[in-house]
């Protein structure tokens, strides 16, 4: 069993589809699968809840999970990665994670998160908010 499951039907906890029991789910992109804070400096832990949702790092998956999600929900995340955004996070995004054969999934999700956040912010900028 993967954290993050659903035992009683072992769907997605997000789309509520069925899962393979993957790190991801096939059908919306979401981790499946904890991230684990001792993997992630100190000032990107704040991210990680958010990496779990939006790090989808599938572009068409992402994309579609930003077109569809509420305006209020877009823009909670960019706050939320805007005051997370600086020097740690940026030197992690661009530390030696960046060049590994297999980054760490928590590596994968912050940065399909931050690519998240930058859509929404076009995208609520396109809303008008």
């Amino acid at each position: 069993m993967i954290a993050g499951v659903d035992d009683d039907d072992g769907g997605c906890w997000h789309c509520g589809r069925p899962s393979d029991e993957g790190t991801a789910c096939a059908w919306c992109g979401v981790w499946l699968a904890d991230l684990d804070p001792d993997r992630v400096p100190d000032a990107v832990r704040p991210l990680l809840s958010l990496a779990r949702r939006w790090g989808i790092s599938d572009d068409v998956q992402r994309a579609n999970a930003v077109r569809t999600a509420s305006r209020a929900e877009l823009a909670s995340m960019v706050d939320v990665v805007e005051g997370t955004s600086g020097p740690d996070l940026d030197a992690w995004l661009i530390g030696p994670e960046a060049n590994a054969d297999s980054p760490s999934p928590e590596y994968v999700a912050v940065s399909a998160l931050t690519m998240a956040a930058n859509h929404a912010g076009v995208h609520l900028e396109r809303l008008g908010e």
